[in-house]
């Protein structure tokens, strides 16, 4: 028995967050991690190799822009698979580099093995050569992570069948590319392998692309996709899929159609990692999807065991995760904090870019209360025509009693960089005349939202010139 203060359940973003942040406060802090290496998916699968894929993806689209600068253009210009997942390995590398010197600057005690609860303060661990060692602390955080949920009777193979997690050990780019979901995750590859020049076919279930969006973002994705040749089918699902002798697929569709593709990718959500942690001997009993159910102090039913990240299957994004980590480990020390998502930012990689916090003009409206909205499109900055990036708006949703910022959306170049302002706009209770009284610099591409929130004033103005 090996006692400690606090044991982490999980190497990820959220695992390490945890366990740095309860160190830095004093705890002597256990992380078991199940792979060898630390980083989950988000090092190793997800964010970062995803990214490497849009840099190549983008360059790609910017290289056609060349001809406006007196730059030649050598065209047909494709990228190299290959290469791009060289790129991805040493990013990962340098990346897993990072994190296993920070564990190991701030003392943190890691363990290579599978964790199950025995009880609410012990785990059983079994390790990689079989020989199940006991830990046992006050508190427990636990960050396993989430996987891709695979649909019913089409399990992933990793070859022509694949997961989100799969695209980094894909040998080529595939000539035609069937992608199933059109959420976060959907729409970026169909928008990225485009780029990298599949021709793509996207299906989705629901009405319409990136569902959980304001329907403005929703409809310049969509408008998007159709521009730069991607075929959009909306509520149309997927019954079956056959393997064909050279390792394409026949994906057969409801309503009849059946299309052939090199690969299919199917992204229609995550799973939380809970199955094997044996929760009911903790007292803890999960959700529906597996899913662990925390108070805002990201305490679970039990008290003394947090839950962090992707087990939570709320929002499912690093950023996230790192935040409610944070929140985890510092109650688990004493302090009394809260999370708050409510000006947590929303960053989706698609090209354009999408960036959101706080309401959505539907949720806005469905409240009950007023509001005023105020507009900006990327074609009425400077910066934007510079750059040859006019696609794209600001949208900004205030209340029309108080003026205070309650929702942005963003859509255009930078735009998960620069959602960070509103974020805090929203934060801080920031009106639109706070907004507006801005100096922003010039010509940035910052300067949408002193435009969007000028715009929200003078619809003000208009509306009480009109009344009688």
């Amino acid at each position: 028995m090996n006692e400690r203060d606090l044991i982490v359940i999980g190497g990820g973003e959220a695992g390490i967050s945890a366990a740095l942040r309860a160190s830095q406060l004093g705890a002597k802090v256990s992380l078991i991690n199940r792979e060898s290496e630390l980083g989950g998916g988000c090092v190793r699968t997800g964010t970062l190799p995803s990214k490497i894929l849009s840099n190549a993806a983008h360059f790609l689209e910017n290289l056609k822009k060349g001809k406006r600068y007196g730059v030649p253009v050598v065209e047909g210009a494709r990228a190299d698979y290959k290469t791009i997942l060289d790129s991805r390995h040493k990013t990962t590398l340098c990346e897993l580099g990072v994190l296993a010197t920070l564990v190991r600057k701030n003392s943190i005690e890691t363990l290579t093995g599978k964790a199950s609860f025995k009880g609410p303060r012990t785990l059983a661990v079994r390790l990689p050569d079989g020989t199940v060692r006991e830990l046992a602390a006050p508190k427990m955080i636990i960050a396993t992570g989430s996987r891709p949920i695979a649909l019913p009777g089409i399990p992933f193979d990793g070859k022509s069948v694949l997961s989100p997690d799969d695209l980094t050990v894909m040998d080529a780019i595939p000539g035609r590319f069937l992608i199933v979901g059109a959420g976060v995750i959907g729409c970026e590859i169909a928008l990225i392998f485009r780029s990298l020049g599949s021709e793509v076919i996207v299906v989705e279930k629901a009405g319409r692309a990136l569902l959980g969006q304001d329907h403005d973002v929703s409809a310049l994705i969509t408008r998007e996709f159709k521009k730069r040749g991607i075929r959009l089918l909306v509520q149309t699902g997927l019954e079956q899929v056959e393997i064909l002798p050279e390792g394409s697929v026949r994906a057969h569709l409801a309503g009849g159609e059946a299309i052939e593709a090199d690969r299919i990718m199917i992204g229609v959500g995550r799973r939380p990692n809970t199955e094997e942690l044996n929760l009911a001997a903790a007292g803890i009993t999960p959700g529906p999807r597996g899913e662990i159910q925390v108070n805002e102090h990201m305490q679970t039913s039990v008290p003394g065991i947090y839950a962090a990240g992707d087990v939570l299957a709320r929002f499912m994004l690093s950023s996230m995760a790192v935040v409610e980590a944070r929140i985890a480990a510092e109650n688990a020390m004493g302090l009394s904090v809260k999370m708050d998502y409510a000006c947590a930012p929303w960053g989706i990689y698609t090209d354009p870019e999408v960036a959101s916090v706080g309401l959505t003009e539907e949720w806005a409206r469905t409240g009950g209360g007023e509001i005023v909205i105020g507009r900006c499109g990327y074609n009425d900055l400077v910066r934007s025509c510079l750059d040859a990036n006019i696609t794209g708006f600001f949208k900004l949703i205030f209340d029309r009693v108080t003026h205070r910022l309650v929702g942005a959306h963003v859509a255009g170049q930078d735009a998960a960089e620069i959602i960070h302002f509103a974020a805090l706009a929203v934060k801080l209770g920031a009106r639109a005349e706070d907004i507006r009284d801005m100096v922003y610099n010039h010509p940035t591409v910052s300067e949408g939202f002193g435009k969007a929130a000028t715009d929200a004033l003078l619809r003000l103005t208009a509306a009480r010139d009109r009344t009688p």
